[in-house]
């Protein structure tokens, strides 16, 4: 058993996070990784204010370790989602893209507070606002990482906040992966896209199979695909999108629609949520 500051800090057995993605964590999964002695954290960006209290109480009937969840505070409802999992006194509150006011309120009933960051300044202001630990998304993650790598990121947030514990996130999938992090001074991995490939995870089985034949080659990395810079399995979808760009208006539109679409936002919701992604 491999202990290390994120091991002591959330009381689990192992420095492996599961990373919170919306639309593709289920309860299930979480749990799973929960009762391996990792930290299972579901995504709720995404859930309604029903599905958000409803979810977290199903995880609490799948397993009994600690658990999180992972919320994008640019998002509708964002504060009344983080209200509930408080309610709840969810051990983990993970969160990305704004500023938190809730981190007193979770460190009074013993919670805990992860900032997913990936600009080494953000990891100063994290340990000014009394953060638990920071999230450091690289250039090599899948979805919103940055633009320094893995290498060059991990080291320097660990000689600035020396004392923040550090969950390293983009290109770690293995127990090789794992010891690079540790080695560069992060203390356990956030891990997204290797658990997609669970049995757990209730991601269907042909991106499954998608994903098992892919080689280091086949992702993409632009801002087209929702206006933030992201990486993106290749697919004729992601292609298309990544080689007409930003500068192609309709499909902008196009892209942008097909987003309310499936977060089912309001227009008002819509509008401001891209204006403070857009400023995030």
């Amino acid at each position: 058993m491999l202990q290390t500051r994120i091991t002591e800090l959330f009381g689990i057995k192992h420095p492996i996070v599961l990373a919170g993605m919306n639309q593709v964590t289920n309860p299930e999964l979480v749990a799973a990784v929960s009762n391996a002695g990792g930290l299972g954290v579901m995504g709720i960006s995404a859930l309604t204010i029903e599905d958000t209290r409803a979810t977290i109480r199903e995880i609490r009937k799948l397993t009994s370790k600690p658990f999180g969840i992972n919320q994008a505070l640019t998002r509708p409802l964002a504060k009344e989602k983080i209200q509930i999992a408080i309610e709840e006194k969810v051990p983990v509150i993970c969160y990305a893209l704004g500023k938190p006011g809730f981190v007193k309120q979770v460190h009074e009933y013993g919670g805990k507070v992860i900032a997913n960051i990936a600009l080494a300044k953000h990891a100063v202001k994290a340990a000014e606002l009394g953060i638990d630990a920071v999230i450091l998304s690289g250039h090599e993650a899948a979805g919103h990482g940055g633009l320094v790598t893995s290498l060059v990121l991990i080291p320097k947030v660990a000689s600035m906040v020396p004392k923040m514990p550090i969950l390293a996130s983009g290109g770690f999938s293995d127990g090789r992966g794992l010891a690079a992090a540790l080695s560069l001074g992060a203390d356990g991995v956030w891990m997204g896209t290797r658990f997609l490939m669970t049995k757990e995870c209730r991601v269907k089985e042909p991106f499954k199979k998608l994903m098992a034949e892919s080689t280091e080659e086949d992702t993409l990395y632009s801002s087209a695909f929702d206006g933030m810079a992201s990486r993106a399995l290749k697919s004729k979808a992601s292609e298309d999108i990544y080689k007409r760009g930003n500068k192609d208006m309709a499909n902008w539109v196009s892209s942008a629609l097909e987003v309310k679409k499936m977060m089912n936002l309001s227009w008002p919701q819509f509008i401001a949520t891209s204006w403070k992604m857009k400023n995030s």
